[in-house]
């Protein structure tokens, strides 16, 4: 049975998990909308996480469909990231979220259920959900069945894909019915470049296949984020983000705008430097920093990619997302 093959190790670590986070934690869902944030790794997602975070009431759920932990395998209930995307996977998610929603401890990380967390709670009542790893497809899913509002998070593609290891999901992508949303140029594109492509096309190949679905599929309702803003002009983000999910406190997420996130460790040491640097020159940096390891030619071969999945958020040339994709 999918997600049932995990050692008998790992599923004393669920019940152990489950004991901490039941003595610490009570969540009881109030009529206020959970928030369910969709991204790339590497795109401030665990930032943007950690933004919401400040405000009252609020406790999160960690790429609960991270498939390489085994604890998350065991709960859905599926071991491949491809069994994700058939026909019958909507079921186990809808349990497996309904799950959460009701009470269920969230086990990506204990950090946020125990008292010396920042942020804990011992009684909460609205979840942060960060979706890394699957939902592309049915996006609005989750807001309808799980009393959510959608805040989609966008990173060019180039230092996405320059910041990252690996690419776990790109194959399965290609293999499940996901691929369906792809025209036969775009699959025979996306074969090629897993055949003989470079490390960063490949890259840039997931990037594409993550995001061109919900970008051509976007709904209105959604709160629509580009990292590139939350560095250069954080203000609007802020504001809209605390209208729609009702928050109180804008002034303590301004305030968390300056702390690196919890996955800064994975930033190059040069980075790691300039975090502790302050003003607009620092931010500058963080957005245009990949520009030297790319040629404009490379840049351009790059971009193309993006530009045969009918992506234009980002130009040839441009560090910055169009306009027209910048809350205001």
């Amino acid at each position: 049975m999918g997600g049932k093959n995990i050692s008998r190790k790992a599923r004393i670590r669920v019940a152990v998990k489950h004991s901490i986070m039941n003595v610490f934690n009570i969540h009881r869902p109030d009529e206020r909308c959970n928030v369910f944030i969709f991204s790339s790794p590497r795109s401030g997602s665990t930032w943007l996480m950690e933004l919401i975070m400040t405000q009252p009431g609020f406790k999160y759920c960690d790429e609960p469909f991270n498939l390489r932990t085994p604890e998350v395998r065991y709960r859905l209930g599926i071991d491949q990231w491809k069994e994700l995307y058939a026909p019958g996977s909507e079921r186990k998610i809808f349990d497996y979220f309904s799950s959460f929603i009701n009470g269920k401890p969230c086990l990506a990380k204990l950090k946020h259920s125990v008292p010396t967390y920042k942020y804990y709670r011992p009684v909460t009542h609205r979840i942060v959900f960060k979706i890394l790893h699957a939902g592309e497809d049915r996006i609005s899913w989750f807001g309808k069945n799980f009393h959510g509002h959608i805040i989609y998070l966008l990173r060019h593609p180039i230092p996405v894909s320059i910041s990252r290891q690996y690419y776990p999901r790109l194959e399965s992508l290609l293999n499940s019915d996901y691929i369906k949303h792809f025209t036969i140029s775009q699959k025979r594109l996306a074969r090629r470049i897993i055949n003989f492509g470079t490390k960063l096309e490949k890259g840039v190949l997931s990037w594409c296949l993550q995001n061109a679905v919900p970008i051509k599929n976007r709904e209105k309702e959604w709160t629509f984020v580009t990292y590139e803003q939350m560095v250069l002009d954080p203000l609007p983000v802020l504001r809209t983000i605390s209208q729609k999910l009702e928050l109180p406190s804008v002034d303590r997420m301004a305030d968390r705008l300056v702390v690196p996130s919890q996955t800064t460790w994975q930033s190059d040491q040069n980075t790691k430097h300039i975090f502790e640097a302050t003003g607009q020159d620092k931010n500058l940096f963080l957005v245009e920093k990949w520009r030297k390891q790319v040629n404009p030619e490379l840049e351009s071969q790059l971009l193309g990619i993006c530009k045969a999945f009918e992506i234009d958020v980002y130009q040839n040339g441009e560090i910055l997302p169009k306009k027209n994709w910048w809350l205001s």
